[in-house]
């Protein structure tokens, strides 16, 4: 085969890059600091369980996605102090966002409540949907959604398996899952959903393609400009291998200028962040496009 199809080659070029260490939960997870901006217009602020921060990752190969990573949990754990031996189960029902704060740098990890849709094969959106709390990768005029997905070596043996220590840099990106939807919406989209798609579905990528700039199109719908934006990019058939081999080169001698004497778990935190961000790129740009198109 001449030439991988841009998604396949996101998937499998993917197992050469290690993961950095991150904040993993593979057993009890620890109560941690949040305000939770509720459906009614109130706020909580306390301690909250349940979500793994800050990077959202799972332990399989393909096929559980959000459900393996809590992003469809019903209710939130919740204590007002972190010694208060009172538990409230909070609804997600009842709640719009819910921000993390980590202890140790002060960072913050959004997640928001979304209805996710998904395209179908008739590049419809479909009806009913999913709710999902999902982890804020950049805010805009339309935000970015999404969680990476990790499968990682045990630490007794070269096998995978769940029982995993994330903290080692025994992790290896399988994919980044994401997300579209406007600040102000209720839904989201996802383009495609990498952890249900079958190895057959990954070279049919003609109808992955066409849910891509769908996917665009109904979250880009209020502005003309930027739908003519898309109808350049399918023209030019923006999503492919071509685009993803483009953006790789541009970004390696930065990453390369800055693994120079690294070893270990801080070249791997480099390594991670630009494979990210090679994954996300691919979607800023149409981002950027209905920046500048629709003002």
């Amino acid at each position: 085969m001449k030439k991988l199809s841009c998604l396949l080659l996101f998937i499998l070029s993917a197992q050469n890059f290690i993961a950095q260490s991150l904040q993993f939960y593979t057993g009890k997870r620890d109560f941690l600091p949040i305000e939770i901006l509720m459906e009614d217009g109130s706020t909580k602020k306390g301690f909250a369980q349940d979500f793994m921060l800050p990077d959202v990752a799972t332990f399989s190969m393909m096929g559980k996605g959000p459900k393996h990573a809590n992003l469809d949990r019903k209710e939130v754990k919740f204590k007002s102090s972190k010694s208060d031996t009172q538990v409230q189960q909070i609804p997600v029902s009842d709640i719009k966002s819910l921000i993390y704060t980590n202890e140790e740098t002060q960072e913050q990890f959004q997640l928001d409540k979304r209805l996710v849709k998904e395209i179908n094969n008739d590049l419809e959106m479909e009806s009913e949907g999913k709710v999902l709390m999902l982890p804020l990768m950049e805010k805009g005029p339309i935000n970015l959604y999404g969680y990476r997905s990790m499968t990682c070596k045990a630490d007794f043996g070269d096998n995978f398996s769940a029982g995993s220590n994330g903290s080692e840099d025994n992790c290896q990106l399988m994919y980044v899952m994401i997300y579209l939807s406007k600040p102000d919406e209720t839904y989201a989209v996802a383009p495609v959903d990498y952890s249900s798609l079958s190895p057959l579905a990954l070279f049919n990528m003609k109808t992955l393609y066409k849910k891509f700039y769908k996917a665009y199109e109904i979250v880009g719908a209020d502005c003309p400009e930027f739908l003519k934006k898309v109808d350049e990019a399918r023209e030019n058939e923006y999503f492919s291998n071509k685009t993803f081999k483009e953006n790789k080169k541009a970004m390696d001698p930065e990453r390369k200028a800055l693994l120079k004497g690294k070893r270990g778990a801080e070249a791997s935190k480099i390594n991670m962040k630009y494979r990210t961000e090679l994954f996300t790129n691919m979607y800023k740009k149409l981002i950027d496009d209905y920046k500048e198109s629709c003002k």
